[in-house]
C-alpha cells in the first residue's frame, strides 16, 4: 500500500503528520493504548515487587528481567521485522503481551503469585515488547514521505510518552484504591485495545526477495560498521541507557525511602517524569531544527545527565518533582533527535535490522538497573544514581571527542558504499 500523500491545503505544524496521514493516525493510536499499558505495568511491577520482598535489589532485578529480553532478541527480531509484513509482526507480538499481562493478573487474584512468577512475566512481556519497539518506528518511515519523518518520529516519541503521564498517574491512585488486581487487568484491557486498533494498518510486505537468514543477520551490522556516523549515534544511544536511565528502576524506593511517598506519590512522580518527556517531544516536532542537529543531541545528554543528579539529591517531594520533569523533557529531545538522526540515514530495506541494533541498546538498561539496585542496597539510591550518570557523562564527553562530526551542528556525513546508497531514506511503499 502506497503511503498517503499530504494533501496540498495542509499547512505544517507541529501534529503535520496526524493531520494528513491517515495510517500514521492509526499507529499514533495504538502506540498510546500499548504504552498507556506498558507504564502501568511498570508502575505495578515495581511497587509489587517491593511489597512482596522489601528489597531494592529485587527491584532492580524486576528492572532487569524486564529490559533484558531487548538485549537478547532485539538483533533477530530485526531480521524477522525486513523479512515479515510488519503489520503482522506488530500484531502477533501485542498479542503476545496482552496474554502474558491477562496470566499474571489471573494469578495474582487467585492468590497464586509468588515472587519468581512476577520475575518470569516480566521476562516475557519484555520479549514481546522487544518486538513490538523496532517493529513501530520501523513503520513510522512506511507511512509518512520523507521531508515530514522528523515530524513523524517526534510525534511517535510523544505518542509513547503521553502515556508515561496517564498511566502512572492513573495507576499509582488505582492501586491504593481499587487494588492491584484491577489495575493489572486495566492494563491487558489497554493492551487488546490495541490490538484491535493495529488491525486496521496498511500491510507492510518486505520490500525484496529475503537474502539467506545468516546473511540478513549481519546485513544491518554491516551497514553500521560502514558508517562512522550511525556509529556514533548508536554509542550516544548506549550510554545514557546503560548508565543514566536506570535511575527510573529506582523511582519506587526513592518514593518510598528518600521522599516518604506511596504508590500515588511514586504515580505522580512517573506522571511528571513522563510530562517533561511528552513536552519535550512536542517541542522537537514543532522545531525540525532540533531533531536533526548533533550538536543538540549532546546538549540535551549533558542536561539529561545533570537534571537526574539533582532530583537523585533533592531533599523534598516538590523539588524531586521538578527535576523530574526537567529530567523527562531533555531526555525526549535526546531521544528523539537520536532517533531522527538514525531514520534519515538508513534505507528502508536494512531499517528494521539498524532499529533493533538501536533497540538493543535500550536493552542495556538491565546492565545498569542490576549495579544500581545493588549499590542501593549498600550506598542507598542517590548514591547510586550518582555514580553511574557521572560515568555516563565522562564517557559522552569521551565520544564526542572520538567522533568530531557529533560537534557539528548540521553535518551531510558520507554515506557508505553499497546498502545505503541503493535507494533514498524514507521511501514510500509505493515508489
Amino acid at each position: 500500500m502506497a503511503t498517503e500523500r499530504p494533501r496540498a491545503s495542509a499547512k505544517p505544524g507541529v501534529l503535520h503528520s496526524l493531520r494528513v496521514y491517515p495510517g500514521f493516525r492509526v499507529l499514533f493510536s495504538t502506540t498510546v493504548a500499548t504504552n498507556a499499558s506498558f507504564w502501568m505495568w511498570q508502575l505495578v511491577t515495581g511497587w509489587l515487587a517491593l511489597v512482596l520482598t522489601d528489597s531494592a535489589f529485587f527491584v532492580g532485578l524486576i528492572g532487569f528481567l524486564g529490559g533484558i529480553p531487548m538485549l537478547l532478541v532485539s538483533l533477530p527480531a530485526g531480521v524477522v521485522i525486513d523479512r515479515v509484513d510488519r503489520r503482522l509482526v506488530l500484531l502477533l507480538a501485542q498479542i503476545s503481551v496482552t496474554l502474558v499481562v491477562a496470566v499474571v493478573t489471573f494469578m495474582f487474584w487467585r492468590g497464586w503469585l509468588v515472587p519468581w512468577h512476577l520475575l518470569v512475566g516480566v521476562f516475557l512481556a519484555g520479549t514481546a515488547m522487544s518486538f513490538v519497539f523496532p517493529t513501530r518506528n520501523a513503520m513510522v518511515a512506511d507511512l509518512v514521505e520523507r521531508s515530514d519523518l522528523a515530524n513523524a518520529v517526534a510525534l511517535n516519541s510523544a505518542g509513547q510518552n503521553a502515556p508515561r503521564v496517564i498511566g502512572p498517574a492513573l495507576a499509582g491512585p488505582l492501586v491504593g484504591g481499587i487494588g492491584i488486581t484491577a489495575t493489572l487487568a486495566l492494563c491487558a484491557l489497554l493492551q487488546l485495545a490495541s490490538v484491535a486498533i493495529s488491525w486496521h494498518l496498511p500491510a507492510r510486505p518486505p520490500r525484496r526477495v529475503p537474502r539467506p537468514l545468516l546473511a540478513s543477520f549481519t546485513e544491518g551490522l554491516s551497514v553500521i560498521r560502514r558508517s562512522e556516523y550511525l556509529l556514533a549515534l548508536l554509542v550516544l544511544a548506549a550510554l545514557p541507557t546503560m548508565l543514566i536511565m536506570p535511575y527510573t528502576s529506582l523511582l519506587p524506593v526513592f518514593a518510598r525511602d528518600e521522599l516518604g511517598l506511596g504508590s500515588g506519590g511514586l504515580g505522580l512522580l512517573m506522571a511528571l517524569n513522563g510530562l517533561g518527556g511528552l513536552c519535550g517531544a512536542l517541542a522537537v516536532a514543532g522545531l525540525k531544527a532540533l531533531a536533526e542537529s548533533p550538536r543538540m543531541l549532546l546538549l540535551s545528554l549533558l542536561g539529561f545527565g545533570l537534571a537526574v543528579i539533582a532530583f537523585a539529591h533533592s531533599p523534598v517531594a516538590w523539588l524531586a518533582s521538578l527535576f523530574l520533569f526537567l529530567a523527562g523533557f531533555v531526555s525526549s529531545v535526546y531521544m528523539s533527535a537520536n532517533n531522527t538522526l538514525l531514520q534519515l540515514h538508513v534505507d528502508d530495506e536494512v531499517r528494521g535490522r539498524v532499529l533493533s541494533v538501536y533497540l538493543l541498546t535500550w536493552g542495556l538498561l538491565p546492565l545498569g538497573t542490576l549495579p544500581a539496585g545493588t549499590i542501593a542496597d549498600g550506598w542507598g539510591a542517590p548514591i547510586a544514581v550518582t555514580i553511574l550518570t557521572v560515568l555516563a557523562l565522562v564517557a559522552v564527553g569521551l565520544t564526542a571527542v572520538r567522533f568530531p562530526i557529533l560537534r557539528t551542528r548540521y553535518p551531510s556525513p558520507r554515506r557508505p558504499p553499497g546498502l545505503l546508497t541503493r535507494e533514498r531514506p524514507g521511501a514510500r511503499l509505493g515508489d
